[in-house]
């Protein structure tokens, strides 16, 4: 049970976090990474910031962001190739199938670099705001939410929840395509001759053409509204933000001597370009203090509150103190919060402070095991957003500041 929000400092925040959400998605629009109207939205939040910190900083940085929904076609493309290549030209089939699979295994999955270099460079801006404490500082919580909003796939829009079982057979047939083509190389070569084994194995992948057919039109490249995903997590850092420069006026509880850092992230659609590019640039520094990261993604519904253990795609395991923190938390409100491991392919800012070493997990208010309709859909509009969600993960995130602060 959530209880009354009157009881909760947050609440006096809603009104404001709501209403900064519905005025972006009306005058700014969709953003997708490295466009005008992302970097719209990280001027307006230096504005709303510029009373409250007593340090802000727009990093530019340049990384393409059209790679990874650009990618996916081309993948599809190449193992659509290497199934007709099967039968005349094995050795070429075996290369394009590779080549399909290292962009699906290490762009799509692994986040990595891999075919950024065939597409154009642009330039994201994260936007910081630094908050200090009454005292020295002695440790740093940042809590951060991303800028840009996603392109519209067609898969999420038209299949819904038959996407993931569509998006789990055409990635096992690359790797039967990977597997054929590389037996049947051999076989050309004169290493070995099945001549009925490999027919069968060209059959099989050819039933996976039409699967992987779909991802040709993998995106309309019509960027979504955003609201949930997530106008909804930069929302909340804007209200933790308020509500610490309020209390640092009025006297109310304000960290004795931990710093609070407010990140906006361009780009991380894209997988997570922006966060990669801060962490980067301030490795040495977040290394030289304590620090934590709280990122937050999706709040869509208070009662779903959710905390992620760790992220399959990128590998990274986030620190089991704060997910105990964060459940700790919501305990003190008779909340349940759900500590869950991410799917591949999902992945979030969090993941790439955890993979350097630094504390962090990533709090979302949504349900993670069903489908949601409005993922990179252009139904993500601020309708789906419930206010209350917003309150109560401000008020969690407070919390946690507090005991990490008072620890």
């Amino acid at each position: 049970m959530v209880r009354q929000m009157t009881d909760m400092p947050a609440s006096s925040h809603q009104d404001y976090m709501f209403g900064l959400l519905k005025k972006v998605i009306d005058e700014i629009g969709p953003r997708p990474a490295c466009s005008e109207a992302e970097k719209r939205l990280g001027r307006l939040l230096v504005e709303e910031w510029k009373p409250i910190c007593d340090m802000i900083d727009v990093e530019p940085f340049t990384c393409s962001p059209t790679a990874l929904d650009g990618s996916i076609p081309i993948s599809a493309f190449l193992f659509l190739a290497s199934v007709v290549l099967y039968w005349f030209l094995p050795p070429l089939a075996l290369a394009l199938a590779a080549a399909s699979c290292g962009i699906v295994v290490l762009e799509v999955f692994r986040y990595k670099e891999f075919v950024d270099f065939l597409f154009p460079r642009k330039q994201g801006e994260n936007v910081i705001g630094t908050i200090q404490p009454k005292g020295k500082p002695t440790q740093r919580v940042i809590v951060s939410g991303h800028l840009d909003s996603a392109y519209e796939s067609n898969l999420f829009l038209y299949l819904k929840s038959a996407s993931w079982p569509v998006i789990a057979v055409s990635v096992f047939g690359i790797l039967v395509a990977c597997a054929g083509s590389l037996a049947k190389t051999l076989a050309y070569l004169g290493v070995f001759s099945n001549d009925s084994a490999l027919a069968g194995v060209g059959i099989a992948m050819i039933a996976f053409c039409p699967s992987a057919a779909l991802f040709l039109f993998w995106t309309s490249w019509k960027p979504v509204p955003g609201a949930v995903d997530n106008l909804s997590g930069v929302s909340v850092v804007a209200g933790l933000g308020r509500c610490l420069g309020e209390a640092r006026q009025s006297g109310e509880w304000f960290p004795e001597r931990t710093q609070v850092v407010l990140l906006a992230t361009s780009s991380e659609e894209p997988h997570l370009r922006g966060a990669m590019r801060y962490v980067g640039q301030h490795l040495k520094e977040l290394r030289l203090m304590p620090t934590h990261c709280l990122v937050l993604e999706m709040i869509k519904d208070e009662k779903s509150l959710g905390v992620l253990k760790g992220e399959s795609a990128t590998g990274a395991r986030h620190d089991p103190s704060l997910v105990k923190l964060a459940q700790e938390a919501a305990a003190s409100h008779n909340w349940t919060i759900a500590a869950v491991q991410s799917q591949p392919p999902l992945g979030t800012d969090a993941a790439i402070f955890s993979l350097k070493g630094i504390s962090a997990t990533c709090l979302f208010s949504h349900d993670p095991d069903g489908f949601d309709p409005t993922y990179h859909t252009r139904y993500d509009t601020y309708e789906h957003v419930r206010p209350q969600a917003l309150s109560v993960m401000l008020q969690l995130v407070m919390d946690m500041i507090r005991r990490i602060d008072e620890s």
